[in-house]
């Protein structure tokens, strides 16, 4: 009788299991000298959406599988990895879902605010229109301009909170893209990431200079002493200009919470997700126990070095090499002038002028709407102490910095935020949060 032949046919329960990645399972054509081909085949037969299907953003890194793998790593369906967006390093399909739909869910929200508020319908007033207008009667007359504090304040908030995500939205993924591809930048990693630092500041600077503007009109301007002058009897009620500068302010902070999910992850995420929430406490706190001239001016000194530190990241992701670094260094001694020495000044203002400048009779429980007492101004410092400790953390990593660009005269790379090891050259995939079966872990940006 004849030897019995191998059967040439492919296996009906490895076709099944293989359905999903259109690879035909030929186990009579893999031998000891083409199990790399195999490999590759296993690959490359996968489908992989088309890279026309995705805007830029969502343009996701792949690595090359490992020549290391074995046949049944190619081949079995166990090991294959689940849907996982390489950019935001989740898996998370709410946090995928959101990174694409922000811009059509935050312009849909807004139509409709503004549609019924057109209509007539007086509930959007309660969100587009800042509410609490001041009634209190003092010694002068209370201009109609003049607010108080109100549980509509949290609708304004929310109002905001959806219109930055949708400029942001905008900005970063149909204007700013514009200006690297003029200038020849071909790199997804560096298009994106000069996007995401010119929305940080176009917002910071724009914010700031009106932020100053309220300040240079106000009775407090360049005077610590004068931020507690009558209080609370004054600071209870504030101008206009005053109260939409905190409430839009605590809207980009809590947009922050969300755009650092939705970004490339980063190697100080939870430090940064750290300092957003003692950033928003620290703002909260102050807007309730009526220091708003004190949180106004703390929020003008801690974003003063981030515009620089922007504008140093975006000239170098356009390439260039010495105006980062002149730049670099003018954040670098900023940081330590606002976020160190005027920001000990002002913790030291608030513990000393903030109480005993403040008559015994108005301070805290005796007086109504009155805060002043050495418990409360004692919260509000632990929470200034836990942003400092962050800050301090941070300035160690920028004197690292320093050392590289003073001693080794290399270029300034910011390392508080970037993963910037990853090779230009490393090949790019677009995908909505499907890696193929390839583990890319390994390339994602920490």
């Amino acid at each position: 009788m004849p030897p019995i032949e191998v059967m040439s046919q492919p296996n009906i329960a490895a076709l099944a299991d293989h359905g999903h990645t259109n690879a035909l399972y030929r186990p009579n054509t893999v031998s000891e000298g083409n199990i790399d081909g195999a490999i590759d085949h296993s690959f490359t037969s996968a489908k992989a959406p088309s890279s026309a299907a995705f805007p830029h953003h969502m343009r996701l890194r792949s690595r090359r599988p490992s020549k290391s793998a074995s046949i049944d790593d190619a081949s079995s369906p166990q090991r294959l990895s689940p849907k996982r967006n390489v950019i935001l390093n989740t898996r998370n399909p709410v946090i995928i879902w959101l990174a694409k739909n922000e811009l059509h869910l935050s312009l849909f929200l807004l139509a409709i605010a503004h549609s019924c508020y057109w209509a007539g319908y007086e509930w959007p007033s309660l969100w587009i229109r800042m509410q609490h207008k001041s009634t209190l009667a003092d010694n002068h007359a209370v201009e109609s301009h003049r607010y108080v504090r109100g549980v509509h304040d949290i609708k304004f908030v929310c109002y905001w909170v959806v219109q930055i995500i949708a400029a942001r939205s905008i900005l970063l993924h149909h204007v700013l893209p514009a200006i690297p591809r003029c200038l020849g930048i071909t790199n997804d990693r560096r298009e994106r990431r000069f996007c995401e630092m010119g929305w940080s500041m176009l917002y910071i600077l724009s914010s700031w200079c009106i932020g100053f503007r309220v300040w240079q009109t106000s009775p407090y301007f360049m005077s610590t002493q004068n931020m507690y002058v009558n209080y609370p009897d004054d600071h209870v009620v504030m101008p206009y200009g005053l109260k939409w500068f905190y409430l839009v302010q605590t809207a980009f902070w809590l947009s922050n919470v969300y755009t650092i999910h939705v970004e490339e992850r980063r190697k100080d995420h939870n430090e940064m997700l750290a300092h957003h929430v003692v950033t928003i406490t620290l703002v909260l706190c102050s807007y309730a126990f009526h220091f708003t001239r004190f949180g106004h001016v703390f929020m003008l000194v801690m974003d003063f070095p981030d515009i620089f530190l922007s504008a140093a990241k975006m000239f170098r992701y356009l390439g260039y090499d010495l105006l980062p670094n002149a730049l670099f260094g003018v954040f670098s001694v900023s940081w330590v002038v606002t976020k160190h020495w005027l920001c000990l000044k002002m913790m030291i203002s608030i513990w000393t002028q903030g109480t005993t400048s403040v008559p015994l009779e108005k301070r805290y429980p005796v007086y109504p709407n009155s805060y002043a007492s050495y418990p409360i101004v004692g919260c509000l410092w632990f929470v200034l102490c836990l942003l400092q400790v962050i800050l301090l953390y941070w300035f160690y990593l920028i004197l690292k910095v320093l050392q590289k660009v003073l001693i080794k005269g290399e270029d300034a790379d910011d390392n508080r935020s970037d993963d910037e090891d990853v090779e230009e050259e490393e090949s790019t995939v677009v995908e909505d949060g499907l890696d193929s079966g390839i583990d890319t872990s390994s390339n994602c940006s920490m």
